[in-house]
């Protein structure tokens, strides 16, 4: 366990992981002060511990660690432990509903453990192509994802994938089979094998 320990206090990019859950933490007190922007404050917590968790595989010097003898395996599986604190911080917000909002524990609870499972799954599977900083891109592209979701389905006058007071079968659905993609997304990056 030390040894991980001291892999991670030093191959870790914090500062991205660290500002990611402080800025989680600030939209979660947005939240519980103006309770009545749950539609625009809980995506934007979610994208959020989404890019956190991304982050959470950002290594500077790849290159160099790609050759040690615990292995690529070893480290991808070490920085998993890792990206699931903003997991953490996403469940403690929905247990907590803060500004006691009538949210379904049960589909925000879904909605945060997929999106956090498909962006460490992505990020984990960059990294196991040697992409040194996955974190920054995918932090980008989980925002105009997660966002832009909630933009579209308002424009178009769509039911939301975000709904406060309950998830719909169809919501359900999309939830569930985009868990199943970062299960298995996470699963390929994580298989052993002599790639980085």
């Amino acid at each position: 366990m030390t040894l991980r320990w001291w892999y991670l206090r030093r191959g870790v990019a914090w500062h991205p992981l660290l500002g990611c859950c402080a800025a989680a933490a600030l939209v979660t007190g947005l939240l519980a002060r103006w309770p009545s922007n749950a539609p625009a404050f809980l995506p934007a917590l979610l994208a959020l511990c989404a890019a956190g968790s991304a982050f959470a595989y950002d290594e500077a010097a790849l290159p160099v660690v790609a050759v040690t003898p615990r292995g690529a395996a070893w480290r991808r599986t070490t920085r998993l432990g890792l990206a699931a604190a903003p997991l953490g911080l996403w469940t403690l917000v929905v247990l907590v509903r803060p500004g006691d909002l009538p949210l379904q524990r049960s589909g925000w609870w879904l909605a945060g453990a997929t999106t956090i499972t498909l962006a460490a799954g992505l990020a984990a599977l960059a990294s196991r192509r040697e992409v040194g900083a996955p974190g920054s891109i995918l932090a980008a592209v989980l925002a105009l994802a997660v966002l832009g979701a909630l933009v579209v389905t308002s424009f178009l006058g769509w039911d939301s994938v975000y709904p406060i007071a309950g998830f719909s079968g169809g919501v359900w659905t999309f939830w569930l089979t985009l868990l199943a993609g970062g299960a298995l997304t996470l699963l390929a990056a994580l298989r052993p094998g002599i790639e980085a």
